[in-house]
């Protein structure tokens, strides 16, 4: 029974010690709720409560105001990831939009913005994970992104990245290189979701 209290104890004193931390380190996050069901342990290029704040405003009054309606509640959610694609000290915002009103079997949409906001790329039928790698053509970093199994290398070109991978024909090498910087991958690269 001694040894039960003891432990008691302990637990209590790890709970509140683990209280006191979130709470010094929590940050309220204004009006994108986050919808994440994980432990926490996002890539911080995908936790920024202004960003998330910054999206849900973008998502709802300008990308899909119109069809904003018909989509419901449940099947409003995105993820988003901030990487600097030209080396311009600007991060760009990859935003994967998250539900089978903007995915089907051959992928979902993805969207590529500037640091206002503007669209650079709308992706279609676009799977995750994407892997940027270090090599740049055009100023801007390639992306690789895999097609029915086959990876297709994404380059910019004319103000934009293709927005249909399947179009794109297969990738000169089988795998990504070492160097690349993995995207929406659920296992290595966890992403927060929020809801808008």
């Amino acid at each position: 029974m001694k040894y039960f209290a003891s432990i008691l104890i302990l637990l209590s004193s790890l709970a509140c010690n683990n209280t006191f931390q979130k709470t010094n380190n929590q940050v309220e996050e204004p009006e994108a709720e986050t919808v994440s069901n994980r432990s926490g342990n996002y890539v911080p290029q995908s936790v920024n409560p202004q960003t998330a704040a910054n999206l849900k405003n973008f998502l709802i009054h300008d990308f899909i105001k119109d069809e904003l309606e018909f989509i419901p509640e449940e099947q409003r959610k995105f993820q988003f990831y901030k990487i600097d694609l030209n080396g311009d000290g600007n991060e760009e915002i990859f935003v994967r939009l998250l539900s089978s009103y903007f995915c089907g079997s051959g992928g979902c949409t993805f969207l590529l913005l500037d640091k206002y906001g503007e669209i650079i790329t709308r992706f279609t039928v676009t799977r995750a994970p994407f892997w940027v790698e270090p090599t740049k053509e055009n100023g801007w970093s390639v992306i690789l992104l895999k097609d029915a199994g086959v990876f297709k290398e994404v380059v910019y070109d004319n103000g934009k990245y293709p927005g249909n991978p399947s179009l794109l024909p297969k990738a000169p090498y089988d795998a990504p290189s070492g160097h690349a910087q993995l995207v929406f991958d659920e296992d290595f690269a966890p992403c927060k979701t929020y809801a808008f």
